[in-house]
């Protein structure tokens, strides 16, 4: 959490063998600044005996023709992931992605972009998190959803503000299968240990039949403090309308999730 919000999450398995995700801002230059966000996984590796790892792998992807910015362009880059896994339901590590867009494979490159070196931690929350009397916990807090996906949250004021809180979730809108998307609640009050957030974002998009539409999406998020860390729920839903003429032709939502969060 720094100028941006940006998630992590990891899932081990008995053996040592594990899945990560992240969600990452991007700057680029010269063509896009800072308005990508990088979303990926890194899959079927194994940590040491002492629960550590770190690799960088190539990688090279068509990105989805209806992807706003970099819809249809070639990508190619490097992923660079450190773990390590330590007692208590902790891990930190750091994450890079460095991609170069191009018109076609092996074309001339467009726009080169760069994450930098990120360092993450990530909690598995106690089960009991949030439960019992509130209590202030000004700090970070971090945690997971219903949905193992990653949640964040930042309070302030000596436990009376929530000044950022977010997450990624999984939904089935078209410009969001398989990659999450992220939420962020900014600037929200803690009323005896309670806090509430709403709002809404829409995102266009190309169907693979060349229709545009546009998805528009509306969120609730809500949470409350224990005696240690915090609960709550969150639920997003999706409309998605055609550009041209505004019918509805579908629609997403992720139902009630569930999540927790510790300091």
């Amino acid at each position: 959490m720094g100028d941006y919000m940006q998630f992590a999450s990891l899932r081990v398995m008995p053996g040592g063998g594990f899945t990560a995700h992240a969600t990452l801002v991007t700057r680029c230059s010269p063509r896009f600044g800072d308005q990508l966000t990088e979303s990926i996984t890194v899959r079927n590796v194994r940590l040491s005996e002492d629960g550590r790892y770190s690799a960088t792998t190539g990688f090279t992807d068509r990105v989805d023709p209806g992807v706003p910015l970099t819809g249809g362009m070639f990508a190619e880059g490097t992923i660079s992931f450190s773990a390590r896994v330590l007692a208590g339901g902790l891990a930190r590590g750091t994450v890079r992605v460095k991609t170069a867009y191009s018109r076609s494979e092996g074309g001339s490159v467009m726009s080169r972009c760069d994450t930098g070196a990120i360092p993450w931690t990530a909690r598995r929350p106690r089960p009991d998190a949030g439960a019992g009397p509130p209590a202030p916990q000004p700090g970070t807090h971090r945690g997971t959803t219903s949905q193992g996906e990653p949640f964040l949250m930042r309070i302030t004021g000596r436990g009376r503000l929530v000044r950022r809180a977010g997450l990624t979730v999984q939904v089935d809108c078209g410009s969001a299968i398989g990659l999450p998307i992220d939420v962020v609640a900014r600037r929200v009050r803690v009323r005896r240990g309670r806090f509430g957030a709403a709002g809404r974002f829409t995102r266009p998009y190309t169907e693979p039949d060349g229709t545009q539409v546009v998805e528009s999406y509306r969120w609730e998020l809500h949470g409350r403090f224990g005696r240690r860390g915090a609960r709550g729920t969150f639920e997003l839903t999706g409309v998605v309308r055609r550009l041209d003429d505004g019918t509805r032709v579908s629609s997403c939502a992720t139902g009630e999730l569930a999540w927790l969060a510790e300091r």
